[in-house]
């Protein structure tokens, strides 16, 4: 079959590549550093496209960066989260001032749900959004910061409410949040603007309408499917994987700890695990099951249109589904008293199975680059596989691999976080445009094939 690039497609990589590139320039300035002296480009490049990514991961202390350096990476981290969802709808308008019914069809069915043919002021709603709530969250923080002692609680707070509510997962210290462990309002105001940025603007603004029209009794609205399904998954994703923490880690990670921090610390890490990258404890300290417990986590991420990687909560939910469908969803699929088209199963599918051969791939290429490290004992593969998907997923969580990568393997770490942020949107937008025009009006004999 034929392929091509289409050029939504460039735009998209030219984009995140072009801010990289000029963001590591940035980086490379002596007085971001304590120190005055910057670290090689090869970490500035690593770190540019880590706050692109909303990812998380450093190849460097985060200790030492000034705040003017803490700065450029929460402007690349607000470029690389808010500005994905708004560039694309500057992209869609730009050729002809108006959505067409196929770029309309595209955004609604991957960012958006309820694109009219005023871009603008969804964009204007969005920034709104946004804005407001990282305001709110650093607010708080500032509050709770400024109690724990911290002298640049307001500043900090700002930096980690954008951090957190872009699911970023970058923190101002060596050890990430590590000192706030029992610290319950930094930890819960962090969780919420970490689920909150995970939801995505769809259920954000549906949750607000249905508010509005119950408060001013107007007609009685209700929550779309969509909302739905990301609310259900969300509230599943985050209680279950709770509790199995809580029961795994009770006498490991967590035995030091009061019973009241257990149950926070088990909530923190389910939250934080789906893009987020924040942590309170070490992820070294984690056992093995509660380890691929997170990579799976890490895998699914936040939902449709927000700022969260992975394959998206609403993705996993449908190939499930499908997976485990009744004799009687032969046709199309039913959720919540609804039909689901078989087209958008086939679009969650081929996410699904793409995604996981880009994982795979890569982190074969990970292996290869880092043969004398693991020949060595440096780091296990074990630990080389969380990294790739936490890569893959945006999320940043990380045993401690990072800065032990040579340079070519943090050059496919880069790669892999490129991917994770821009490939699976990139793959979604094939679905719309790689089919050609004969293809619609052409319809070839069916055959069987066996199965299984």
């Amino acid at each position: 079959m034929k392929q091509k690039i289409s050029s939504s497609t460039v735009y998209l990589f030219s984009y995140f590549i072009g801010l990289a590139i000029l963001g590591s320039l940035v980086l490379k300035l002596p007085v971001l550093y304590i120190s005055k002296n910057a670290v090689p480009y090869i970490d500035c490049l690593f770190t540019a496209v880590s706050a692109l990514c909303v990812t998380g991961l450093s190849s460097v202390d985060m200790s030492v960066y000034t705040n003017a350096g803490f700065l450029v990476i929460m402007l690349l981290i607000e470029a690389g989260g808010l500005g994905l969802i708004t560039f694309f709808m500057f992209f869609m308008v730009l050729p002809s001032r108006k959505i067409s019914l196929i770029n309309r069809k595209f955004v609604k069915d991957y960012f958006i749900s309820d694109v009219d043919v005023n871009p603008k002021r969804i964009i204007a709603n969005i920034i709104i959004y946004t804005l407001a709530i990282q305001f709110l969250g650093c607010i708080l923080l500032s509050i709770f910061l400024s109690r724990a002692g911290e002298d640049h609680a307001v500043f900090y707070g700002f930096f980690i409410s954008v951090s957190a509510f872009c699911n970023a997962g970058f923190a101002p210290y060596s050890n990430n949040l590590c000192n706030f462990t029992d610290n319950f309002p930094v930890c819960f105001v962090v969780a919420c603007l970490i689920v909150t940025g995970g939801l995505g603007f769809t259920v954000m603004t549906d949750i607000t309408s249905v508010i509005k029209n119950r408060i001013y009794k107007k007609n009685r609205l209700h929550l779309s499917l969509h909302s739905h399904i990301v609310l259900y998954v969300t509230f599943f994703l985050i209680l279950v994987p709770a509790i199995i923490f809580f029961i795994l880690e009770y006498n490991n990670a967590f035995k030091d700890m009061t019973l009241w921090q257990k149950i926070g610390a088990s909530f923190f890490q389910s939250v934080t695990t789906r893009t987020a990258g924040f942590e309170i404890v070490p992820q070294a300290k984690y056992s093995s099951a509660s380890s691929l417990l997170t990579e799976i986590l890490m895998i699914i991420g936040g939902s449709p249109g927000s700022m969260a990687g992975g394959i998206k909560t609403t993705t996993f939910f449908l190939t499930i589904c499908y997976a485990f469908r009744r004799d009687d969803d032969i046709n199309e699929l039913s959720i919540f008293k609804r039909d689901i088209s078989n087209d958008t199963i086939g679009k969650a599918t081929s996410l699904v199975i793409k995604a996981i051969l880009f994982l795979f791939t890569t982190v074969i290429i990970l292996f290869i680059a880092e043969n004398a490290h693991l020949s060595e004992n440096i780091f296990s593969v074990w630990g080389l596989v969380f990294e790739a998907i936490s890569a893959f997923g945006t999320v940043g969580l990380s045993c401690g691999v990072t800065s032990s990568l040579s340079v070519v393997g943090k050059l496919v770490i880069i790669f892999i976080m490129l991917g994770g942020r821009t490939g699976v949107i990139a793959l979604a937008i094939s679905i719309h445009s790689g089919a050609s025009e004969l293809k619609r009006f052409t319809d070839y004999p069916e055959e069987s094939v066996l199965v299984g």
